[in-house]
């Protein structure tokens, strides 16, 4: 005889099958998120280098407003109670000029700085990363005061 009741819940085949996919779902997706604390360093670096672009647009904008944009001898200006070195009316890639600039923490280390020509440059570390000399913002100075200083960036060892 035909039976007429409607099936209600699932057979032990469906539940395993929606089983294996969510395990192979799983070990795609899960190299994805334990990599956060890498995605985390980068995220960082993105917004260290954004408050140190705008950092040294305020200080340009300060030097342009006191004549300070020549780019022989270098020059200081005053912000915030601090003495920051220019070079092209920038802030120089020295601990005295977009360090004092931007404000960070202990979980930075400034390598470098050269403020005594074009090709002048600082390294911005952080700390805990696995390969810290990868994992950096590489601030140029600036060529003119027309050119900004460069920003560059790299996530390698984070």
């Amino acid at each position: 005889m035909y039976n007429n009741k409607k099936q209600q819940g699932f057979t032990l085949i469906e539940l395993v099958i929606v089983i294996v996919i969510l395990g192979i779902l799983a070990v795609i997706a899960a190299p994805k998120f334990i990599n956060v604390s890498s995605d985390a360093r980068i995220a960082t670096l993105e917004f260290l280098k954004g408050s140190m672009r705008s950092a040294s647009n305020l200080v340009n904008l300060k030097a342009k407003i006191e004549n300070k944009t020549d780019c022989f001898p270098d020059k200081t200006i005053e912000v915030g109670g601090e003495s920051i070195t220019l070079r092209c009316g920038y802030p120089c890639p020295h601990p005295s000029g977009i360090a004092r600039a931007v404000d960070t923490d202990e979980s930075f280390t400034w390598i470098g700085g050269n403020c005594g020509g074009l090709l002048g440059a600082i390294d911005v570390r952080i700390n805990d990363a696995p390969d810290p000399s990868n994992c950096k913002i590489r601030y140029t100075s600036a060529r003119s005061p027309n050119t900004p200083p460069g920003f560059f960036q790299t996530t390698t060892g984070c």
